[in-house]
């Protein structure tokens, strides 16, 4: 990862939740992620999840 460069991926926590009768995902942005050398990732966390999933997305255009 090189000092200032975009990330790759945003880092969220996903909590399922009930809206009614469907399940729905909701997600709180908590990190960064950059593609780093022999096909790794390299994570920067800005919070600590306690509970939930980590996924990563590719950053929304403009982030």
């Amino acid at each position: 990862m090189a000092k200032g460069s975009k990330p790759d991926y945003a880092v969220f926590v996903s909590r399922p939740y009930k809206e009614g009768k469907e399940e729905k995902n909701f997600y709180t942005r908590i990190g960064s992620a950059w593609k780093v050398a022999e096909d790794g990732i390299s994570i920067q966390l800005d919070a600590l999840p306690t509970d939930g999933k980590l996924v990563l997305f590719p950053p929304k255009e403009g982030e």
